[in-house]
């Protein structure tokens, strides 16, 4: 017997500032959304059945701030995030009320893909913007990815909480 009670669909990639809309190519968009969207969605098809027939289920998807804010060469990845976003309010009138559905969404967060970009300089500006004056570390995400995969917020479905040290974090 398969049981499946709680699900975190942590996908992320994308051009992450380098998807400069008259360069880049329909099959960058595709994978984008191939692995933002997609999979998760597909994940959540194959999960939920056996998460209603238990009775409970919890679904956390990983989105990003970059689904909200407004920054160049990011069309595609921000577009496949906003996507997550959406997607996860009208699932959550799909599969409750048995199962519920929710987003994380990250601020700028020490990460290895993070720190391949992040100078000094980058950082600065990001903290000019960040009321908690510190980026986001693992640990940050994993407490809100905790509260809605857990219990404690059983009434809680179709959110997305941004985890961003309550300001707006860019690489520009």
């Amino acid at each position: 017997m398969v049981l499946v009670k709680r699900q975190i669909n942590n996908a992320g990639g994308g051009g992450g500032g380098r998807e400069n809309p008259t360069k880049i190519s329909v099959d960058d968009i595709r994978r984008d959304f191939e692995l933002n969207v997609f999979s998760g969605w597909r994940l959540c098809q194959l999960c939920v059945p056996y998460m209603k027939k238990s009775g409970y289920g919890s679904i956390v998807f990983t989105t990003s701030m970059s689904s909200i804010n407004k920054d160049p060469n990011m069309s595609g990845y921000a577009g496949s995030k906003a996507a997550v976003n959406h997607m996860v309010a009208n699932l959550a009138h799909d599969f409750g009320p048995e199962v519920r559905i929710n987003a994380v969404g990250p601020g700028a967060t020490r990460t290895d893909a993070l720190r391949t970009v992040l100078t000094p300089e980058i950082e600065k500006k990001m903290l000019a913007h960040t009321p908690i004056k510190r980026l986001g570390e693992a640990d940050d995400i994993a407490g809100a990815m905790l509260y809605f995969a857990s219990p404690i917020s059983t009434w809680v479905s179709g959110q997305t909480i941004f985890v961003n040290g309550g300001g707006v974090q860019t690489l520009d």
